[in-house]
């Protein structure tokens, strides 16, 4: 499971029932440093409020794992520098006997990142050319559109030009309802 994870290039930790780890993947393994790590097979935050947290989380993970039914719960990790990293977890309930060592899946997001969508992906779903795709994949990484017609060395109206077809295409009407179309794409 924690492999097929690793593919889709999004952090996870397994944990069992009492919230000791099982498995992390190469993604996960990249998120931790003096913030946050594994310490004694369980998740550890150096932040107290956060180590916390994430014991109010393993708490919650043993009673909702002894219940019937899925459960998902979510918790935060601050950081001392730059954003924090959200913990999604995905409860298996007592009836599930598929993994039943398993007590969580655990989803990092790391709010630091950048989102970087495939341009490719972007052409071939909404129809655009490549200086277009390339606009909105721009545009998600949280660039100005003066910023975009610096790196795509096009005029502002040019870029403007490639935007109103994006937004045309793409069936939105303004930039950041494109950037929260686009950001899907992960």
């Amino acid at each position: 499971m924690i492999g097929a994870l690793g593919l889709l290039k999004w952090p996870a930790i397994v944990v069992d029932r009492r919230g000791m780890v099982l498995d992390v993947n190469e993604d996960a393994y990249s998120l931790f440093d003096g913030d946050l790590s594994i310490k004694g097979k369980r998740l550890f935050a150096a932040d107290l409020q956060s180590r916390m947290r994430l014991d109010r989380l393993v708490n919650q993970i043993r009673l909702a794992s002894s219940k019937a039914g899925r459960t998902t719960l979510q918790t935060v990790v601050t950081r001392r520098q730059g954003r924090p990293v959200v913990v999604d977890a995905f409860v298996q309930g007592l009836e599930d006997d598929l993994f039943p060592a398993v007590g969580a899946l655990l989803l990092l997001t790391d709010l630091n990142e950048t989102l970087q969508v495939s341009q490719n992906s972007v052409m071939e779903i909404f129809g655009l050319t490549p200086s277009q795709a390339r606009l909105g994949s721009l545009l998600v990484e949280g660039k100005t559109l003066k910023e975009i017609s610096l790196d795509m060395k096009i005029s502002p109206g040019t870029a403007r030009n490639h935007l109103k077809a994006v937004f045309l295409r793409t069936g939105t009407r303004r930039q950041a309802e494109l950037v929260s179309l686009l950001s899907r794409l992960r």
